[in-house]
């Protein structure tokens, strides 16, 4: 239902999206809605934001974890909802989907969101309650009988941020990774409802439909998007 992979041209109305399957062309339209992801910093964490935060270790929700990457969305009408950790994956095979932003079936994996998921793996997802010069505290998202808890977020030098937010088709260029969601002709072009631009991580934009996640999971929920899987990008 969408393309994935580099822009290799961008048009007025249109753009070529490239991966190793072949070149798609992929249209847009006054209705298409767009995101950006850009690199962050602990300023762009604010009261009342979702976080999805990774650690070395920890755990799932934890009551305290060291984030060595975190990535900021605003709230959506409905909060920060999720689709659940372990299981159902996220950032890094774990974390839910932030409330207002594209399901990662729709983008690749922001870079310094680790691909990989260690046995004790730490990850917190949730709405950002009270932020210092060190950190922040995450209260959590509730799944099935496993009531919200809050999580105080110690970062540090190493500690990577991304955020991602509203964008127009002016966001859109050579080289951005692309992941376009929407119907496709019988040429094969896609007609996108919803595009997701972000910066190629080391590797590029290395992911795809159904490859896990944003980084190896999945999300849920929030108002753009529901369900979905997804490739995660290096």
């Amino acid at each position: 239902p969408g393309a994935f992979g580099t822009a290799a041209a961008v048009s007025a109305s249109s753009l070529e999206v490239q991966n190793t399957s072949g070149q798609t062309t992929v249209n847009f339209t006054a209705s298409t809605t767009f995101t950006n992801t850009t690199s962050g910093t602990l300023a762009d964490v604010t009261v009342g934001s979702c976080v999805v935060v990774t650690a070395k270790s920890g755990g799932n929700q934890p009551a305290s974890l060291t984030a060595s990457s975190v990535a900021i969305t605003p709230a959506s009408a409905n909060g920060c909802t999720a689709g659940g950790f372990g299981g159902g994956g996220g950032f890094g095979g774990g974390a839910g989907r932030p409330s207002g932003a594209p399901r990662p079936s729709n983008r690749p994996r922001p870079t310094g969101v680790p691909s990989t998921n260690p046995a004790n793996f730490g990850r917190a997802f949730g709405s950002v309650t009270a932020v210092s010069a060190s950190g922040f505290t995450v209260h959590g998202v509730a799944r099935g009988s496993t009531p919200a808890g809050d999580t105080t977020v110690t970062v540090g030098s190493t500690t990577t941020y991304t955020k991602t937010g509203s964008a127009t088709s002016s966001a859109l260029a050579v080289g951005e990774c692309i992941a376009a969601l929407g119907p496709a002709d019988d040429t094969g072009a896609i007609t996108a409802r919803s595009i997701a631009i972000s910066k190629a991580g080391p590797n590029g934009c290395t992911a795809g439909f159904g490859g896990g996640g944003f980084g190896g999971g999945r999300f849920r929920g929030g108002s753009n998007g529901q369900g979905g899987t997804g490739g995660g990008n290096g």
